[in-house]
């Protein structure tokens, strides 16, 4: 089930969010302090912030649908101290119209400072088998303590499209459209903070970390609150819906190398 802060009395309740079950909240449990990935920013309002996001566009953040009331975004590496990050306020918020997919896009009063980051788009996605989650969440296995500090950790990925019914079943997680990541016992993992962060690969040609996925919720065989693997969009499935949601351009796919490029 959902779980949405209520900042007023620092109370959690229980929400559904259409048809899917979530963990809202979804910082990296097992995951390294770090400045990099300045792509991926915190998500909130004027009493505090909640989830995670990733900048795929100058003014455009990709986030989780059931981050909701979202006015204002910080790039940065510690919600505590926003002199040394930029903080951005939103102008347009559009969730994504499938009750069963937990995207929504966020258009910012300006651009940001930071380089958005590319989305893996066809052959750039590849077959991975390991990914690094971001976010600002919870670091404990019962997502209670830690939000605010910008973490990283490397997952393996379980399922890249859910396509096999015995995914589906095991995980929770949905055909075409989600991919799956960590595993039980593995206790490194999106936790309660991290809902909207990024899951990125490595691009086959060398040229960085590309994003793939949006963190949604936890698998359904988890036996703790986070630690046991989660469930992300594919940001890639959505990227027609945000360009016509929002009517501003995202990059496509990169041009394709020459081979000899890649030669050293």
């Amino acid at each position: 089930m959902t779980q949405e802060k209520d900042f007023s009395s620092n109370l959690i309740k229980p929400v559904i969010e259409g048809s899917i079950m979530l963990a809202f909240d979804l910082e990296i449990v097992g995951g390294i302090i770090t400045s990099m990935f300045p792509d991926c920013c915190a998500i909130g309002n004027e009493n505090g912030y909640y989830c995670t996001g990733t900048l795929i566009a100058p003014t455009l953040v990709l986030t989780a649908k059931h981050c909701r009331r979202i006015s204002r975004v910080f790039f940065g590496t510690n919600v505590n101290r926003p002199e040394n990050g930029e903080t951005i306020d939103i102008i347009k918020d559009s969730p994504h119209p499938d009750p069963d997919v937990d995207v929504r896009v966020l258009v910012l009063h300006h651009a940001a400072q930071a380089a958005p980051r590319h989305i893996a788009q066809g052959a750039e996605v590849g077959r991975p088998a390991e990914a690094i989650v971001a976010g600002f969440g919870t670091t404990d296995l019962a997502g209670t303590s830690g939000y605010g500090i910008k973490r990283y950790a490397k997952v393996p990925i379980m399922s890249l499209d859910s396509s096999l019914p015995a995914d589906r079943q095991r995980f929770g997680s949905r055909d075409g459209i989600e991919l799956v990541a960590g595993h039980l016992g593995l206790s490194r993992d999106t936790c309660k903070g991290d809902s909207g962060g990024p899951l990125y690969i490595s691009d086959p040609n060398g040229r960085g970390d590309f994003l793939l996925g949006v963190t949604s919720r936890g698998s359904r065989n988890k036996q703790h609150v986070c630690g046991d693997g989660g469930i992300y969009v594919r940001a890639d499935k959505v990227l027609d819906w945000v360009r016509f949601a929002t009517e501003i351009d995202v990059e496509g796919p990169l041009p394709v190398l020459d081979p000899a490029e890649n030669k050293v």
